[in-house]
């Protein structure tokens, strides 16, 4: 039953995905976002051209982001049953609910930003979406942090099979590489670095919808063959090593 509530969990993550682009493209129309070098008339314009589609829209993304928790929990499932992981799956559970955090954050300056965006002066909105954007796009760190408990946690498992493929153990490792970009982009106003450039943002944000959808295909995978082999009443093959695996020792000693 668990492993059962888990596979529902872990599609938690994608449709994160599929609501924040949704609400960004389809609803609040902010995807390319807008340059870090529009002046403060420009920004104002942004929001009085469709200010109620732009709350709608920041409302969906916060109870998108909210779901981040449901699939870390999942993740750590899995991540328990290596060996000497447990402290790693913590780290990686916590770390998400702090990215859950972290993304509702710059969602609630933006909103605040649309709420009076006509009652104040246009550099008073332009400060509130650059504050957004500059929150939304540095506070990458509590996910660099998920990425490396991971990445370690998969790649210390010594039982054959692995509990995860060491393959997307690598890919988190790269993941955490290849997001760093976007921490930086508060250097840059213009260019690939900026926050709409191609390194600043579309390569961080590849990176991390190749990740979210690799790790929930594995862990659905997973979690499918623990249930056919609960439904079978035999052992899991990594279960099944452990145990020959200490039988041995023990005959050995």
């Amino acid at each position: 039953m668990e492993a059962r509530v888990q596979r529902v969990l872990i599609w938690s993550g994608p449709l994160m995905v599929v609501l924040w682009v949704g609400a960004f493209i389809g609803i609040a129309g902010w995807f390319p976002p807008s340059p870090p070098s529009s002046s403060a008339p420009q920004i104002l314009d942004l929001y009085a051209s469709h200010p109620n589609a732009i709350k709608f829209g920041m409302v969906v993304s916060m109870a998108a982001s909210a779901l981040l928790v449901p699939w870390a929990v999942a993740i750590s499932g899995q991540l328990r049953r290596i060996d000497g992981a447990k402290a790693l799956a913590d780290v990686q559970m916590v770390s998400c609910a702090l990215l859950s955090l972290e993304f509702i954050t710059p969602i609630g300056v933006w909103m605040a930003a649309a709420f009076r965006y006509d009652g104040r002066a246009p550099d008073v909105t332009e400060a509130l979406h650059d504050v957004g954007w500059i929150l939304f796009m540095t506070v990458i760190w509590s996910l660099w942090i998920q990425l490396v408990a991971i990445g370690v946690a998969v790649l210390i498992d010594r039982r054959t099979p692995t509990v995860l493929p060491r393959w997307i153990g690598y890919l988190n490792l790269w993941v955490a590489v290849l997001i760093i970009p976007a921490g930086l982009v508060l250097y840059f106003k213009n260019g690939p670095f900026a926050w709409n450039g191609l390194i600043g943002l579309y390569l961080p944000l590849t990176a991390f919808v190749i990740w979210v959808f690799s790790m929930t295909l594995t862990v659905h995978r997973n979690l499918g063959r623990q249930i056919a082999e609960a439904d079978e009443g035999s052992e899991p093959a990594w279960t099944r090593s452990s145990t020959t695996s200490s039988s041995e020792r023990v005959t050995t000693g």
